[in-house]
């Protein structure tokens, strides 16, 4: 399936947005598993819908980190994780990041050898409507990143997904020309960030698409760009400085 058919597609079913249910009596902090099928997270006809994607009872997994300091009464952040590696573990230099910006953490944690986009980016979705079931959820404050080779699937999700104002690509980027005008739009609307540096092998790329974003009127969007060595995993300043960045949409 085309990228521009597949994100009609998925644009269609994801119509029914996210919600505030009813909290858990004894919300869990720190990092945990979180398992749950589809049929818990969504209704019925959702659940029906996206069953040929991923079974309705089908037990998925994440991996989830809630700071410690969490309160109810304080909507937190969350950022959905897109791990090109599968095991949705967050590092652990970024916990203070996340607890000083009142953030949620969630991860698909991928229990089958492979998953196509299509089921990547749902596992990812239902992830973040699970949590938002779960906790207070600072609607305006709901992320989605990815690394290398899921950047182009974070972008998926997030024109798939109405819930995410911004977006985080670390040491990849993607564009497409298969945009509808209406999906350009919604990129307009939405806060991007690009994290490459000089020893990146998709840095000259990841500069292109980011000026590609300039021209097309993405303008608001950052690229946070390392003159030099940059290790795999961003630095706590870098994240801290890419929360600031999305954060910044919700003061405008």
């Amino acid at each position: 399936m085309q990228l521009k058919q597949r994100i009609v597609f998925l644009w269609v079913v994801a119509s029914v947005c996210v919600g505030h249910a009813a909290f858990a009596q004894d919300e869990l902090t720190g990092m945990y598993r979180l398992t749950r099928p589809p049929a818990e997270i969504v209704n019925a006809d959702f659940a029906e819908a996206l069953d040929q994607v991923i079974p309705r009872n089908e037990k998925l997994q994440w991996q989830v980190f809630v700071p410690d300091n969490y309160e109810a009464s304080k909507p937190a952040g969350l950022f959905l994780y897109l791990d090109p590696d599968g095991s949705g573990l967050m590092p652990d230099q970024w916990r203070q990041v996340f607890t000083q910006h009142n953030i949620i953490w969630v991860s698909p944690r991928r229990t089958t050898r492979r998953e196509d986009e299509t089921r990547r980016t749902w596992h990812g979705i239902l992830g973040s409507r699970a949590i938002a079931k779960d906790y207070n959820i600072d609607l305006q404050r709901m992320y989605v990143g990815g690394y290398e080779g899921t950047v182009r699937t974070a972008i998926v999700t997030m024109l798939t997904a109405n819930e995410f104002s911004g977006a985080l690509y670390v040491r990849g980027s993607y564009y497409s020309d298969e945009l509808t005008p209406d999906q350009l739009q919604a990129m307009q609307r939405k806060y991007h960030v690009f994290i490459s540096s000089t020893n990146d092998k998709q840095g000259p790329q990841v500069r292109r698409d980011y000026e590609r974003y300039q021209q097309d009127g993405i303008y608001n969007s950052k690229l946070i760009f390392e003159l030099e060595r940059m290790s795999r995993t961003p630095t706590p300043e870098q994240m801290d400085e890419v929360f600031e960045y999305l954060g910044s949409s919700v003061l405008r």
